[in-house]
């Protein structure tokens, strides 16, 4: 035991510690009163989103925004089930060919590595932003043949039932290069 002299705000802590343990150590009733709480309104669990279940995918700008290069779509998702379900982190996103073949690398994902629960209510609207390189598409630089993407595959928070859009951009035929980025995490809203 050290010399040093106890602080009043350690002794009072010691003093409730003490006293929580005898009250355990008598039985076992005062021992969960001691550490109950007034009961609070709990929030009800809300349901994660499946997907093409529960969700419809939509792109208000199928041209983009360009900026330095880099052309950004905006990915809507409305929940069309009839009950409240919620979406988190960033979604899995790929070019796929006409035959549902995946071109190219998947998507990569912004540095946010804590991402906001959003709930959505039926009929409400959560978004993300889809970054394309398109000066990344090259045969010159070890992607393959270029090929024209069919459509946009995307899946949410690991679900197995994938969204689908329309997306007829140039893309890598091989694996390697990363020439899409998903910028942020699901936001509230459209």
């Amino acid at each position: 035991m050290s010399n040093l002299p106890i602080r009043p705000m350690t002794s009072r802590l010691l003093t409730a510690v003490g006293a929580f343990a005898a009250a355990c150590a008598i039985s076992v009733p005062a021992c969960a009163a001691a550490t109950s709480t007034p009961s609070s309104p709990s929030r009800p669990s809300t349901a994660t989103c499946t997907g093409a279940g529960d969700l419809r995918l939509h792109l208000p700008n199928t041209r983009g925004s360009k900026i330095a290069g880099i052309t950004y779509y905006t990915l809507d998702f409305t929940n069309t089930s009839s009950s409240t379900c919620s979406v988190s982190g960033y979604p899995y996103v790929s070019m796929i060919t006409r035959h549902g073949g995946q071109l190219g690398s998947a998507a990569g994902h912004g540095l946010m590595t804590i991402a906001p629960l959003v709930v959505l209510a039926p009929g409400a609207t959560a978004h993300t932003t889809l970054a394309y390189y398109g000066a990344r598409v090259s045969s010159r630089r070890g992607c393959g043949p270029v090929a024209t993407a069919y459509q946009l595959r995307v899946y949410v928070a690991g679900q197995k039932r994938a969204l689908y859009s329309s997306m007829g951009l140039h893309s890598c035929s091989h694996a390697g290069q990363v020439y899409l980025t998903v910028t942020q995490p699901f936001k509230r809203g459209s």
